[in-house]
């Protein structure tokens, strides 16, 4: 039973970090057990952008780097720069999920920041996030927010079944 679950495990893990794509850096906690990481995405505190995180459900997000780019005039909130992020989420449960439960916060140098919606340029946030995923598949989601033209320090807090509902995972960096 015990080489079962380990097994299961390992090929959750397998499987996860095989759809993360060229590029991505899977950053796991080498000292916690393949289930442990899935049990405690925030384990070894906030994540770098570029690393993933798997939830118990089988869930798992990438956040990747920001990009940085000069919001158009029609963009909400009016804003000098705005640091856009590409969330990769891969449901590896065994049911669909709907990206819109998704949960991001972010702050700026530990203040709030605004996420900022540019349909311009194709910024349509969480709330263009409407397609089922099923099991098995990913998406990724753009989401961009409002920054100083400074670089600045960046946390994003996310939760897959909403605010509240699941362990929060943090992604931190420079944008």
């Amino acid at each position: 039973m015990k080489f079962a679950k380990s097994a299961s495990g390992l090929c959750l893990l397998l499987a996860v970090a095989g759809c993360a794509g060229p590029g991505v850096a899977v950053t796991p906690n080498e000292n916690l057990t393949v289930e442990q990481r899935a049990e405690t995405p925030s384990a070894s505190g906030a994540a770098a952008f570029g690393s993933q995180r798997v939830w118990a459900s089988g869930l798992s997000v990438v956040v990747s780097a920001p990009r940085s780019l000069a919001p158009s005039a029609t963009a909400i909130p009016p804003a000098k720069r705005t640091a856009v992020f590409t969330i990769t989420v891969y449901n590896g449960s065994k049911t669909s999920y709907r990206p819109s439960q998704l949960s991001v916060r972010a702050t700026t140098d530990d203040s709030p920041a605004a996420e900022l919606v540019d349909s311009v340029q194709g910024l349509n946030g969480l709330a263009g996030a409407v397609a089922e995923l099923p099991p098995g598949r990913d998406t990724q989601i753009q989401v961009a927010f409002a920054v100083s033209e400074l670089p600045v320090q960046m946390r994003l807090t996310i939760q897959p079944g909403g605010q509240g509902q699941d362990v929060a995972t943090v992604f931190e960096g420079q944008a």
